[in-house]
């Protein structure tokens, strides 16, 4: 007698493994398809949209996560990989991750090579971390008050102390009409960790009503004789002094450093004696190039207009004031005088057009400046806001072995260098 066969139906087991087998492919397709995108999103001006501008802020930051996750996605594929299933949906996740995959190994090996081939270096476990510092100042106290307000000095002494430390001013960003010291701590910080004895200093800022062209430069001048006395008070080594700045604050180091050592820097307490010429500057992203900036510089939102500050800054558009315009470039003061200088510039920064920074270092190469410009790929303005970043490693590291290579950097113990006199401007 025959029997009569029963459809097989499957288990509640294999039928669940089915959906987490699809799922994981799902979630590996969409964490694959957000890497894609932000690497072919980085071909693109940064201030295009909020897909471009997010992969130029993601590289820099990021770029070893988005490694991670992308390994991960290429995992969630083997078992729908193997069950050798849903052909479309295992092609098209498969494609995705490799890309992926590919791309921000890529990307992220761009990123260590242009701190390997500019001698620094890069932790990549570090830059997984992210590590936060809120270390607060040494010191803080008021170096100048002028027009009724006080200018404030935040002071960071190395962890050994300030004997035989090298010294570095910063100056901070934001355009000349916002920041200040205390918002850039930890840019300031990272130097001292390092063993530089740093002052961080506060200058006036524009508004409306206001236009500091020739009052901010005055001010971080004034810094500098002031800085300058306090580390030698404090037994730093004055010798080997740096000015260092980021954006706006980049470009008040450079026209310092070389209006300075053109015996052309005006100070707002003069009384205080000379300003002294820096051995070395130092500019992240700089506003070097005011009339570049204006006529080409993006803005990512309608607040950060470079037009707009760059306006409150001269107190007018740059083709009505021309002289105002020429007295704050720092090219104005290039002469072979002009101490060694680097600019680190992110390859993608149309906020602050790099080109605009290149053609500065390129005429201070021909007047036989010692000028160098570091190129960071897929970066862009503000790059390395964090120092445990792969963009803060590349910066730190990078600048660290320039100023090494100058003597300006903390010498090892028992280390015996010859000191460079203290150039003064009188």
């Amino acid at each position: 007698m025959k029997t009569s066969e029963q459809p097989v139906t499957p288990s509640l087991h294999g039928t669940r493994f089915v959906q987490l087998r699809t799922a994981s492919a799902l979630i590996a397709a969409a964490v694959a398809t957000i890497v894609v995108l932000l690497a072919a999103a980085s071909f693109f001006p940064a201030s295009s949209n909020f897909l471009t501008l997010g992969s130029a802020l993601a590289w820099t930051s990021f770029a070893p996560h988005l490694v991670l996750v992308s390994s991960i996605a290429a995992l969630l594929c083997i078992p729908l990989w193997r069950s050798k299933r849903r052909h479309v949906l295992r092609g098209a996740t498969l494609s995705l991750t490799v890309v992926a995959l590919v791309a921000s190994t890529s990307i992220t090996a761009r990123l260590v090579n242009s701190a390997t081939t500019n001698g620094g270096s890069v932790d990549l476990v570090r830059s997984l971390v992210l590590t936060r510092h809120t270390e607060s100042p040494t010191k803080i106290t008021n170096y100048v008050t002028v027009d009724g307000a006080t200018q404030e000095a935040r002071i960071y002494e190395p962890a050994g102390g300030p004997g035989d430390a090298p010294v570095m001013m910063y100056i901070h960003g934001g355009g000349w009409y916002i920041g200040s010291a205390e918002e850039s701590e930890s840019m300031a910080q990272r130097w001292a960790d390092e063993g530089w004895y740093v002052v961080s200093v506060n200058y006036r800022l524009a508004d409306v009503e206001h236009a500091t062209w020739d009052k901010a430069p005055a001010d971080v001048a004034c810094a500098l004789t002031w800085t300058v006395k306090r580390a030698s008070e404090a037994g730093a080594d004055t010798s080997r002094l740096t000015v260092i700045g980021d954006s706006a604050g980049g470009h008040l180091a450079m026209l310092l450093g070389w209006s300075a050592a053109a015996g052309a820097v005006a100070s707002s307490c003069p009384e205080a004696g000379a300003v002294p010429v820096a051995q070395a500057v130092v500019a992240g992203y700089p506003v070097s190039n005011i009339d570049y900036t204006y006529d080409h510089g993006a803005a990512p939102r309608p607040a950060f207009n470079p037009r707009e500050f760059i306006r409150l800054f001269l107190g007018g558009v740059p083709a009505d004031v021309r002289n105002r315009v020429l007295a704050v470039s720092p090219s104005t003061y290039l002469s072979k005088a002009t101490p060694p200088t680097l600019v680190v510039q992110p390859e993608g920064d149309d906020f602050i057009p790099a080109k605009g920074n290149v053609k500065v270092m390129e005429e201070a190469q021909k007047a036989g400046v010692d000028a160098t410009i570091v190129s960071v790929p897929f970066s862009w303005h503000g790059f390395d806001s964090n120092r445990d970043s792969i963009g803060g490693q590349i910066k730190n590291s990078v600048v660290k072995t320039w100023l090494e290579k100058r003597d300006l950097a903390p010498h090892d113990k028992g280390g015996l260098r010859p000191r460079p006199r203290l150039r003064i401007f009188g």
